[in-house]
């Protein structure tokens, strides 16, 4: 059963459901389209499906892990590997916390490489949360990807920097987490500042392959209780 899928009753699904049904306005026919993990893609993706099936339009899609992959295929829509279309036009993901510039935290998931690599190669790239998620300013979780082999290197030189990382662990299991990329998670709480200079600081890092710092947004579409709002492009 994929992560993103729970028994439980969520209690911003709704509001979750709302952002999703707001994204799916800028989806066009043919589009090549970047599907983002966790519960509220997991809305999107879903209403993604539906629409295209409405419609009878051709749409690509490139998952940033398996359970998204899973939950596009169960949707009836096109997979294809990152390494067979040459754009991705559209890409939609959540995310742990967003601020007023469009910049977040995301990985909580432990999708944070494959996410950025879609986000960062879309042309437009949208974030959809409820707005607890919204805030002035970037602090939490910030997820760190790191090759096995450098694992206790990187944890040292961010101690030397004054930041503490613990490794992220799974259940079911001894030991580390592990990625869809075959890589350790750190998990490092910070107030982020400056979100630029984190994001080259902590991927300059030997043995890093990239950090939950995202720095380039199209829009963020925020839902509440009370409806839904779009911050940057419409």
């Amino acid at each position: 059963m994929p992560a993103t899928v729970s028994d439980k009753p969520d209690p911003m699904g709704p509001v979750k459901k709302k952002v999703a049904l707001e994204a799916l306005k800028y989806v066009r026919d043919g589009m090549v389209i970047g599907l983002g993990t966790g519960s509220t893609a997991t809305h999107f993706i879903t209403g993604l499906g539906e629409l295209v099936r409405s419609k009878g339009w051709h749409i690509q899609c490139v998952p940033t892990s398996f359970d998204s992959k899973h939950l596009a295929f169960k949707s009836g829509l096109g997979v294809v590997e990152l390494d067979a279309v040459d754009h991705i036009d559209y890409a939609v993901d959540g995310a742990d916390v967003v601020n007023p510039a469009l910049q977040s935290i995301k990985g909580a998931g432990g999708a944070l490489v494959r996410e950025k690599v879609v986000a960062y190669e879309a042309k437009d790239f949208t974030i959809i949360i409820d707005d607890s998620k919204f805030k002035d300013h970037l602090s939490g979780i910030v997820p760190i990807e790191v090759t096995p082999f450098a694992y206790s290197t990187v944890k040292r030189k961010l101690r030397t920097d004054g930041i503490e990382a613990l490794a992220r662990t799974g259940t079911g299991k001894f030991g580390p987490l592990i990625s869809d990329n075959g890589n350790y998670i750190l998990d490092a709480r910070m107030d982020v500042a400056d979100a630029p200079q984190m994001e080259s600081y902590l991927e300059a890092i030997p043995g890093v392959v990239d950090c939950g710092i995202f720095t380039k947004c199209t829009r963020a579409i925020i839902g509440s209780a009370s409806g839904v709002k779009v911050v940057g492009s419409n």
